[in-house]
């Protein structure tokens, strides 16, 4: 049985934070829970993003940058140690929902160290 979400941990954290139910059939998983800071900074809700797919037609909503970023994760996940890292990042302009657009370095972890069956994506803005 999976730990539950330690919501009060990630609404103290500055950092705007995603926390993805991990499905190792599907590619497109499910965003179970975001912090303050990400609806702060970020904007969208869980109403807005549901799940990966709906993350990545809000945070890119161009087809060609999609494309891009997609292929820097893919030239990320290329490049790292999985005995060694715990998490992947890259660095990408995301559309906002209130605020334009910003640019953020983006870390997934590969392997939730607090929660099985689930990760965490986090946002730190680049100013």
């Amino acid at each position: 049985m999976s730990k539950p979400i330690p919501t009060t941990f990630f609404d103290m954290l500055p950092l705007p934070i995603l926390v993805v139910e991990l499905n190792e059939e599907a590619l497109n998983h499910t965003i179970v829970y975001l912090n303050q800071s990400f609806t702060n900074i970020i904007g969208w809700d869980l109403a807005d993003i549901p799940d990966k797919n709906h993350w990545w037609q809000k945070a890119y909503p161009d087809p060609h940058y999609q494309k891009v970023v997609e292929s820097l994760w893919e030239l990320s996940m290329e490049s790292i140690d999985a005995e060694k890292d715990s998490f992947v990042m890259v660095t990408v302009n995301i559309q906002t929902k209130r605020h334009g657009v910003k640019r953020f370095k983006v870390y997934t972890e590969l392997k939730s160290a607090l929660m099985d069956g689930y990760y965490v994506v986090a946002f730190e803005e680049i100013n």
